[in-house]
């Protein structure tokens, strides 16, 4: 299972202090437990995955776009990507030079009437799935092809953007709106 949280993108905060304030809501509301701020603390792997070195079975991943941030936190290894649509004259030729550019060519051929919205949503699967591995986005892009991702997979629109998720079996989501400055203040919900 994964929580999906997703709140307006305060930039009074760090994404750690975002991330440790989420979590701490979330072990509070799932286990009735409210961590020390040390059990919270976040490292960084060589390729620049996040992690909670002091409670290794609580895996995240972030994800922010216009006004959104997204933070997906699982008791397994987790991807997730948003993308707001970008509203431009020139954007599906844009996104068709990407794609030629970055998808495997089976993603590329996927592209028809609706380019920009298939795009984003092959672009955010290729994002979440690289952030699941740690391989980061400096790896090939056009190496692997979502379409053979499915179980892997979950996509859907937040808030009038392209959203994925990525981990083993994700069949079970729960998506949840938060204010994330009360719960920064510690008032919960």
């Amino acid at each position: 299972m994964v929580f999906l949280y997703y709140c307006e993108d305060e930039k009074d905060y760090s994404t750690d202090e975002k991330v440790a304030a989420i979590a701490r809501y979330h072990l509070l509301r799932e286990n009735g437990i409210t961590p020390e701020s040390e059990l919270l603390k976040i490292e960084r792997q060589s390729k620049g995955k996040p992690y909670f070195p002091n409670m290794p079975d609580l895996h995240f991943s972030v994800s922010h776009s216009g006004s959104v941030f997204v933070c997906a936190l699982s008791d397994s290894p987790v991807g997730v990507d948003i993308q707001e649509y970008k509203k431009r004259p020139d954007e599906e030729e844009r996104c068709r030079k990407i794609a030629a550019r970055f998808f495997h060519f089976d993603e590329v051929d996927a592209l028809d009437a609706d380019t920009v919205s298939a795009f984003y949503n092959i672009w955010t699967a290729k994002e979440a799935y690289v952030k699941f591995t740690g391989d980061g986005i400096d790896g090939d892009f056009s190496a692997f092809c979502i379409f053979d991702l499915d179980e892997y997979l979950y996509q859907t629109e937040l808030c009038g953007m392209s959203l994925s998720v990525c981990m083993p079996d994700v069949d079970d989501v729960e998506i949840e709106n938060i204010d994330l400055k009360r719960l920064s203040e510690g008032d919960g919900k």
